[in-house]
């Protein structure tokens, strides 16, 4: 091969520009990007810590796919030889399933973090974090302190799902006080009667958080809810009852792709306001409809 070929082609800029864009489009293709020259692995290496899914599970999270590191956590120590200045910059999602020493460390060291999945965390430990996505434990969250939503690690949060805590009147309007929210997901297992369920009638009013655009029930079934909704929430269209049965999969997926259980409430939700769903009440997707809806 001449050495001529070896030369770029195109501007560098442009070039860098075309690699960066493949790379964050197929996260899943830095490892091979990076063996093309060595300004190629200059521009996309600090992709591979974009995602970092940390788990002391042997067997791995819930289904969910391992990158750029194994879950296992013996392969974890590897991370202390990334430059701190590389965890800082890259690091932009985090799943944390299970608890161990790394957590203060990552927490600490991905100082950029913008979406965490993590049960059990507590508030201190977060509390400095640029946070867009949350995935939490109410009560682990806050402890046997007040729930308070004014503080200022919910100040960016659009997406937030409440794994654990029954949507009390106290709890739902509090978040009223998160200024950029806009998604918010229950657990549906715990939503076990209507009673409860009804509490949602005066959160979903237009005259409190207006801007909310999408609130998930996530189901432990596939189809229609095993309660009765009451109409009220039904009928609003960003209500929307779904399955999302590997829950670590699905937010790797979509911390890799755009493509989880969000997209796919999004999605249905337009086509409830575009009148698409013959049936005004309907507000539950179907098991195999939620895996079309991407």
């Amino acid at each position: 091969m001449s050495p001529r070929s070896l030369e770029p082609l195109l501007p560098l800029e442009l070039e860098q520009v075309i690699f960066e864009l493949a790379a964050y489009t197929e996260p899943l293709c830095v490892p091979r990007l990076m063996l093309v020259a060595w300004r190629v692995k200059e521009w996309v290496h600090h992709l591979l810590y974009r995602i970092l899914l940390y788990s002391d599970d042997p067997e791995g999270p819930g289904g969910a796919r391992a990158y750029p590191h194994r879950e296992d956590i013996k392969n974890y120590p590897r991370i202390f030889s990334v430059p701190p200045s590389l965890l800082k910059t890259s690091v932009r999602h985090l799943c944390l399933h299970g608890r161990g020493e790394m957590e203060s460390f990552l927490f600490s060291a991905c100082s950029s973090l913008e979406d965490l999945w993590a049960n059990g965390v507590t508030l201190d430990a977060i509390s400095s974090l640029p946070l867009k996505r949350l995935y939490c434990s109410i009560s682990d969250l806050f402890g046997e302190g007040p729930v308070d939503f004014t503080h200022p690690v919910f100040s960016g949060i659009t997406h937030l799902e409440i794994c654990d805590s029954v949507p009390t009147t106290e709890l739902l309007s509090g978040l009223e006080s998160m200024p950029h929210l806009t998604h918010v997901a229950f657990n549906a297992t715990i939503l076990s009667s209507s009673h409860e369920l009804a509490g949602l009638v005066d959160f979903l009013r237009p005259r409190t958080l207006s801007r909310l655009r999408v609130v998930v029930l996530l189901a432990d079934g596939i189809g229609r809810p095993h309660v009765s909704v009451p109409t009220e929430v039904a009928r609003d269209p960003r209500v929307v009852w779904m399955a999302c049965f590997e829950y670590i999969k699905d937010w790797h997926q979509g911390a890799l792709t755009g493509d989880d259980y969000w997209a796919r409430a999004e999605t249905f939700v337009g086509m409830r306001r575009a009148g698409e769903v013959e049936d005004p009440l309907r507000c539950w997707i179907e098991g195999d409809e939620s895996r079309r809806l991407v």
